[in-house]
């Protein structure tokens, strides 16, 4: 599946602070994981996302719309099913929060070597 869309919930008083729906997205081919403010008119905005383990570096995140989303571009090099756990930064009233690991799996499926 190319582009994906997972919309991202941040409450700083709740447990947990962080909710993403979906909590991880496959990935079939190269596209981008796209990451949204849910709700639209929330008062937190993005400020980065790092993909963990990034050895091929085949992952290019990019905070767009004033910070109300992220990019995550997903060139999609590798040759086996691989999941990436990845982290979410926003920024609240000028404190910074970082999220818990959601993931990107990029599968393949069947690859003829």
């Amino acid at each position: 599946m190319p582009d994906q869309t997972v919309q991202v919930t941040f409450d700083p008083n709740a447990t947990p602070q962080f909710t993403f729906t979906p909590p991880s997205v496959t990935m079939t081919s190269s596209g981008n994981v796209i990451l949204t403010q849910s709700p639209a008119s929330a008062s937190w905005t993005f400020d980065k996302a790092v993909v963990k383990d990034d050895t091929l570096d085949e992952f290019k995140a990019t905070v767009l719309g004033n910070g109300q989303t992220v990019q995550i571009a997903d060139s999609f090099k590798d040759r086996s099913e691989t999941p990436y756990s990845y982290d979410v930064t926003v920024e609240l009233n000028g404190t910074t929060y970082t999220s818990p690991d959601p993931s990107i799996v990029n599968d393949p499926g069947s690859v003829d070597d």
